[in-house]
């Protein structure tokens, strides 16, 4: 049981910049029997911890692969750990700056971020079929120290400021509420602005913004923000601010990875220009953006109503429910740049996806990500785009904290369409290629749009 817990993040920008993380726990054996070790998991691929320390009471603690899973380190304790004792474990390591070309986590001298992802430790729940533990208490502090100057934006609610010597230290409350914190903090230049709905964003910038572009872009994000509240539900009544905050490293933070649908959406010359980092911020590359810092952060808000932050399964969600948040983006897109995005966007899945598919090809990340993407296209055509949508809204509110599945979605699609789906979806998943008839009507649908295009551009 973890009676306290505390987590302390801290930036120094010279002689390079750095990432100081500690994170302390006072644990309580509460079970029915002593326990010699204890499995912990650090800070994921992305955040490459350096001078990793450990401590038992004060005292250093060894680290080795757990036998159990090989993301966790075992801490092995040189006296069993008694049922009832009190203990206090402590672990403190750097984050440098990721080197360009890196996916790793990039910042710079004036500007940082840690993402709502994995950069504190993990407690699993205890070895056995009925272990169980690592759940934080209801309430824990999180610190944050800061060079003088910096603006900060953190998970919780912020308690108190102090001063000292140059540096500012915050201390912000997390609850149950905070799944994972987050931190975006540096030397930024706000800008607040208010979009239709009364929905805040402040923007946080190296320099200033065009006042005539940052109006064109603000009604672009409207536009966004009003289709993902009508497929997906209003986040909430209170409308909280959102925040789109300049990329930190000066050779970029977003990933190119090829696990993302941005080829998908955009077509192969466009770069993915934003990626979510909590549930109401968004950081967005300038380099990428050409300045238009709202309308690049639409498609990676949508991973804030499908959970990310906030619910535990949204980051180890697979095919074919990964592709919802670049659905989700698609749809906005369509909605504010007008229809002929879809063909544009189906066209390219379809492409992606072998016309004779032979059995096995679906293995490939690829093609899976077309045909899950595609998938979404296909039920919403089954069953219409009001049933579609009352089943979103259903499926999340319903899973809401608890993270949901392709056996969620077909359950709620069933309920607000009245029809058997099962079937169809196993179908479109397990079979290789896409079914000939949906493929025959979106490229017929498409030649008509290719042809006037054509046309056009002569």
């Amino acid at each position: 049981m973890v009676q306290q817990q505390e987590i302390r993040v801290g930036f120094l920008a010279e002689p390079q910049p750095i990432i100081q993380i500690s994170a302390e726990y006072r644990l309580q054996n509460t079970g029915n029997q002593p326990l010699d070790s204890l499995d912990v998991r650090l800070p994921g691929r992305r955040f490459h911890s350096a001078a990793v320390q450990v401590s038992w009471d004060g005292a250093a603690l060894a680290q080795n692969v757990s036998p159990d899973n090989p993301r966790d380190r075992e801490l092995r304790f040189s006296q069993l750990w008694k049922i009832g004792d009190v203990h206090t474990l402590k672990f403190a390591y750097d984050i440098p700056a990721a080197g360009a070309g890196d996916n790793s986590l990039g910042f710079s001298a004036d500007a940082f971020y840690l993402p709502a992802e994995s950069w504190t430790p993990q407690l699993p729940q205890a070895r056995g079929v009925f272990g169980f533990g690592g759940v934080p208490p209801k309430q824990w502090p999180l610190t944050v120290a800061l060079p003088e100057g910096f603006l900060v934006h953190a998970s919780g609610g912020k308690e108190k400021r102090s001063a000292k010597n140059g540096t500012a230290e915050y201390r912000f409350t997390q609850t149950a509420q905070d799944l994972n914190p987050f931190v975006v903090a540096g030397r930024y230049i706000e800008v607040q602005q208010t979009l239709a709905q009364e929905q805040k964003v402040r923007i946080w910038t190296r320099g200033k913004l065009d006042p005539a572009q940052l109006r064109d872009s603000g009604e672009s994000l409207s536009r966004t923000l009003a289709a993902y509240d009508a497929l997906l539900g209003s986040r909430g009544k209170s409308q909280p601010p959102l925040w789109i905050v300049e990329c930190p490293a000066p050779s970029g933070c977003i990933s190119q990875s090829e696990t993302s649908y941005a080829q998908l959406l955009y077509g192969r010359e466009t770069s993915r220009s934003a990626e979510m980092i909590s549930q109401d911020s968004v950081v967005v590359d300038p380099e990428l953006a050409a300045g238009s810092f709202e309308t690049s952060a639409g498609p990676a808000l949508a991973a804030g109503w499908l959970g990310y932050g906030q619910n535990p399964g949204f980051y180890e969600q697979q095919p074919p429910m990964s592709a919802l948040p670049a659905f989700a983006a698609a749809l906005a897109r369509e909605a504010s740049a007008g229809p002929a995005v879809r063909s544009e966007i189906i066209g390219r899945a379809l492409a992606a996806v072998p016309r004779h598919a032979a059995v096995g090809s679906e293995a490939s990340p690829a093609v899976n990500r077309a045909k899950s993407l595609l998938l979404f296209y296909a039920l919403r055509d089954r069953v219409g785009p009001d049933s579609f949508q009352k089943a979103l809204q259903h499926m999340l509110y319903a899973r809401r904290r608890r993270g949901f599945d392709v056996t969620d979605l077909i359950s709620a699609l069933e309920l607000e369409s009245h029809q058997t789906l099962g079937p169809f979806v196993r179908q479109w998943l397990k079979r290789p290629g896409v079914p000939d008839e949906f493929r025959t009507a979106h490229s017929e649908a498409a030649s008509p749009q290719q042809t006037s295009l054509q046309e056009t551009t002569r």
